[in-house]
């Protein structure tokens, strides 16, 4: 099936990650959209970084019209873990009836002087120091430093959106809503019907 999705992001990366995830299983034509995810560079909790990830994927959806709209927002969630998180990508996808579906990356401990500063709203590769790497986040990200490679960025953005499309390829038969999912995070987006556009 060819379709249209647009990724609300201006990020090349996140890009290329929904390009080659949905490649997989569509006849696809990307589009990026810039979008306000309606939270800070640096979101964290599950309500943010969840919350983040809908409103790109509503505000995709809503601004290109497009048959499915993604959102990838990244940072610390809660999680038994030595400080109580683990950062992780997590990517929502919507389609044109406000229905939604949320996938995760391989999620890692982060340091707790450097989780302390992301709670604080500091954006992970300030906070490693590493922004001497110059555009991690738009390159290998922080993982991709950490594991010498084996891991990027992209890989991890990559494999949170075919998380997201699993209820979809398998034809799921109830699909929640944007708000449902939203709620359910503590978080507030709300989605209204393309399918007109």
């Amino acid at each position: 099936m060819a379709v249209t999705v647009a990724v609300g992001t201006s990020n090349p990366v996140k890009y290329r990650a929904v390009l080659r995830a949905f490649s997989r299983y569509y006849d696809v034509t990307v589009v990026m959209v810039s979008v306000d995810s309606g939270v800070g560079p640096q979101p964290s909790g599950v309500a943010e970084v969840v919350g983040g990830a809908l409103a790109r994927a509503v505000g995709a959806i809503e601004k290109a019209g497009s048959y499915f709209g993604v959102g990838v927002e990244a940072g610390p969630i809660e999680f038994p873990a030595s400080g109580g998180y683990v950062e992780t990508q997590v990517a929502a996808i919507v389609d044109r009836d406000c229905r939604a579906t949320v996938g995760m990356s391989p999620s890692f401990e982060v340091d707790r002087r450097v989780l302390a500063l992301m709670l604080d709203g500091v954006e992970m590769e300030k906070a490693v120091g590493v922004e001497r790497h110059g555009g991690l986040g738009e390159s290998v990200g922080f993982v991709g430093v950490a594991t010498l490679g084996a891991i990027t960025r992209q890989d991890l953005t990559e494999h949170a959106v075919i998380m997201a499309l699993i209820p979809r390829l398998m034809g799921y038969g109830s699909i929640a809503t944007v708000e449902e999912i939203a709620a359910q995070a503590g978080a507030s987006v709300e989605c209204r019907s393309t399918r007109a556009i």
